[in-house]
């Protein structure tokens, strides 16, 4: 459990699944094996991917076993559609409720995608009040808009639209600037830009690197200058959530616990986080 608003170096388990996969592991049976070389690397927290109240339950109890603290979740679901934004809004309530018993303070949604084509505008009012509305049924519980690079089409017509059209109160923001700055055309100046417009709403930001456009092993120097990410959401200290993620092309060179240890000392570093606060 944690303090209200205590801002814990966090780790996303997305990329913890392809370490054990690559290990030969199932998952998620092989999230207590994870999360006991989080705890190594130096990570005081767990951001797990929820899809229902019954793996809130089993992975926040996994947590208390590993002494990782929950503050926040991830959950994905479509709220483009009025029956689908209806199930997936009862769906989210009912696991976090469940998650909160672990201490969760935070959830982080993705409105998924429609498939085969592009969410009319109608689809994104749509999907925009449905974030209103579940925000309002989480009554204490932060929700955290976080974009990918789909949002970004079409001058990031789906990025803005939500951040509009949502209240800035009730729907706060989560940023994955790496997925930004692919959905811009690798542009740098664009994606500073568009985190700039609602650097106000950042409470959470999840960092990874790429090196010649290809995801790095390890958080550090890269295509993307953290620096001017760190400056620019600084006033607003976001909580920050390490997604170490492997494609293509990443070298796999370092064991996964030396990797992360990299990384959060490069992250401690570029935001300035002091060794009392984790």
């Amino acid at each position: 459990m944690t303090k209200a608003g205590q801002r814990l170096m966090a780790t996303q388990d997305y990329g913890w699944s392809q370490i054990a996969t690559r290990a030969g592991l199932a998952w998620p049976e092989a999230v207590p094996w994870a999360m006991q070389r989080a705890t190594q690397a130096g990570f005081a927290a767990w951001e797990p991917f929820l899809k229902t109240p019954a793996d809130a339950k089993r992975i926040g109890q996994q947590t208390v076993d590993h002494g990782l603290a929950m503050p926040s979740v991830f959950v994905a679901g479509v709220l483009f559609n009025a029956d689908q934004g209806a199930a997936t809004s009862a769906r989210i309530v009912e696991l976090v409720a469940e998650a909160v018993r672990f201490g969760c303070e935070r959830v982080t949604i993705y409105p998924e995608p429609k498939q085969g084509g592009v969410k009319s505008d109608g689809e994104l009012s749509l999907q925009a009040q449905n974030l209103n509305r579940l925000a309002e049924a989480l009554s204490g519980v932060s929700l955290l808009y976080h974009p990918e690079e789909p949002e970004m089409a079409d001058g990031a017509h789906e990025y803005h639209h939500v951040l509009i059209h949502t209240d800035p109160e009730l729907v706060r923001l989560c940023l994955d600037p790496d997925a930004i700055w692919r959905g811009a055309a690798l542009s740098e100046r664009l994606k500073l830009d568009l985190v700039r417009q609602y650097a106000d709403r950042t409470d959470a930001i999840h960092l990874r690197q790429s090196v010649n456009g290809v995801w790095a092993e390890v958080i550090g120097a890269g295509d993307m200058p953290l620096s001017d990410l760190a400056a620019l959401t600084k006033p607003f200290n976001p909580h920050l959530i390490v997604e170490h993620a492997y494609e293509a092309g990443t070298a796999q060179t370092l064991d996964p616990v030396a990797a992360h240890r990299q990384s959060i000392a490069f992250v401690r570093a570029i935001f300035d986080i002091g060794r009392g606060n984790p």
